[in-house]
């Protein structure tokens, strides 16, 4: 997403990222990988838990889709960095909230390789667009 950041800013659309990581670590985790936009620390979970975003099984988090995206990621050069512990089990999701809090996409992952594309939600904020 980080390439695309440009099309999201064209279209005026801001990226907030959230991560239920204690602020420290998340600083070390942003200095590593220097995203272009806002991330958030939520160590007690209220934005997941009001996204009813749940824990996966261990079936699901180590799903044959997520090994192929680990093996990829590997082959690509990319390798686990240590922030301290971290919980595998958290499912994620991504959301799109337009300015008056109406959730305009809401997917929740069903494993860690299942997040939206950047073409996805460029394809969502373009069709909310048409509607309001």
């Amino acid at each position: 997403m980080t390439s695309s950041k440009a099309e999201f800013d064209r279209r005026g659309i801001s990226i907030v990222v959230i991560s239920f990581a204690e602020p420290a670590k998340l600083i070390r985790y942003q200095e590593y990988h220097q995203w272009p936009f806002v991330v958030l620390a939520d160590p007690d979970r209220i934005a997941y838990e009001a996204f009813t975003l749940k824990r996966l099984s261990l079936f699901h988090v180590f799903s044959l889709a997520t090994l192929r995206l680990y093996f990829r990621l590997l082959r690509e050069g990319k390798r686990a960095q240590n922030y301290g512990r971290d919980d595998y089990y958290q499912g994620g999701g991504d959301f799109l909230i337009d300015r008056d809090g109406n959730i305009l996409l809401a997917h929740r992952s069903k494993d860690p390789s299942d997040r939206s594309t950047t073409a996805e939600l460029l394809q969502e904020i373009d069709r909310a667009r048409r509607f309001t």
